[in-house]
């Protein structure tokens, strides 16, 4: 593993370290000194001292800046990869549903009762609540407010 990477590594592990340090160097190139007569810099007779520190400060700060953007790359990337995941789940979970189940799951969507799905279907209240309990289950999902949204998700994805 080349030194570079394991500089790298270590410096994202400690970011923080890395946040404090920048911010000490910088306070420490704009200290002054006074006297009971003048004000100066601090590093005004090493001005070679000054100038590590600032290009020190520079490296560091430009690090910080490339760990946080490799951060929200990661962050980026992985929200994709759920979404992606999600949008497959969800058809795979509409394909687990039996035709009378997705049936069931479309009146749901649209807005019927259970009387008005019982109705349509022509079966018993026992029979509509098991397979709506059956919807829930495979779709993973607890009530009826959630089966819209879920339905609702389908509709805008297609």
């Amino acid at each position: 593993m080349p030194i570079l990477t394991k500089i790298t590594d270590l410096l994202y592990r400690k970011q923080k370290v890395v946040e404090v340090v920048i911010i000490f160097l910088f306070f420490s190139l704009v200290a002054f000194r006074f006297t009971t007569k003048t004000v100066e810099l601090f590093w005004s007779n090493y001005p070679s001292v000054a100038i590590v520190a600032a290009i020190t400060t520079a490296l560091l700060a430009i690090i910080w800046i490339r760990i946080e953007k490799q951060k929200m790359e990661l962050l980026i990337h992985g929200l994709q990869k759920k979404n992606a995941e999600k949008g497959c789940t969800i058809e795979g979970k509409l394909l687990e549903l039996s035709s009378r189940q997705r049936e069931v799951f479309d009146l749901i969507v649209s807005g019927k009762s259970n009387k008005e799905i019982t109705a349509e279907l022509h079966i018993e209240l026992s029979t509509l609540k098991t397979h709506i309990n059956q919807v829930y289950k495979i779709l993973g999902i607890r009530n009826r407010k959630e089966t819209r949204n879920f339905g609702n998700g389908i509709d805008s994805s297609q």
